[in-house]
């Protein structure tokens, strides 16, 4: 799929608070994941991390990012956590989709997924990397680094980076903690390749990733990705 290429500016507090009463709604989630995935690249995410505040306030800590790398994760996939049924940690990718699936794993790190497919077919999304929009010192303070591409070019790295907590999951994707939002940027060619980090389905191209953006994680499945055409 081809894509118009331009340059992406950060956003102002007042354009992106704007952009909240647009968020994706549920039917956008409630698609195949792999169609979501590819489709949620260019969006933004958004991270209120103390909603109590109003949304201008300093205390809200308002972060965002353009998401420009995702994995998806669908039904009969081995590579799922729904691969061997429901369980109190994967029930909520059988649930409503449009929902954070927030997990932490090596004991440091969280990860944030967005719940796809209709209620009852388990898929997700992983958000990989974003681009920061907004929010970068916040950010930069929570990583104790300067602004580098490592910011926010892993899923540990932007979850740590935009405040994303264990308490974000199950929390709607449409506020007013987090929301995905469309802006209709312009975006460069993107491109797939295999999943990252996995054992089982490794032959699935369910990684998505705006080609050429430096906040792709560098990792050795770039060398081998196709572009979309």
């Amino acid at each position: 799929m081809k894509l118009l290429t331009t340059k992406i500016k950060s956003l102002s507090l007042d354009k992106l608070h704007a952009y909240t009463s647009q968020a994706l709604r549920p039917e956008f989630f409630c698609r195949n994941s792999a169609l979501v995935a590819q489709e949620l690249l260019g969006k933004v995410l958004i991270v209120r991390s103390h909603p109590k505040y109003p949304f201008n306030s300093p205390r809200a800590e308002v972060t965002a990012g353009r998401i420009v790398e995702t994995e998806a994760y669908g039904e009969n996939d081995p590579a799922s956590h729904a691969f061997k049924g429901e369980t109190p940690r994967s029930s909520i990718m059988f649930g409503e989709p449009g929902k954070a699936y927030v997990y932490f794993i090596y004991g440091m790190y969280e990860m944030l997924n967005f719940v796809t497919d209709p209620k009852g077919t388990p898929g997700a999304v992983l958000i990989r990397a974003v681009e920061p929009l907004f929010g970068q010192a916040l950010m930069e303070n929570r990583r104790g680094m300067g602004a580098k591409v490592e910011l926010t070019n892993g899923p540990g790295r932007l979850c740590r980076a935009m405040g994303i907590k264990m308490s974000h999951n199950k929390e709607s994707l449409s506020g007013p903690s987090l929301y995905v939002c469309n802006d209709d940027a312009k975006l460069k060619q993107i491109s797939k390749s295999p999943r990252v980090g996995i054992r089982l389905a490794q032959e699935k191209a369910w990684r998505f990733f705006i080609s050429d953006n430096p906040f792709v994680s560098r990792v050795p499945q770039n060398l081998s990705a196709l572009e979309l055409s």
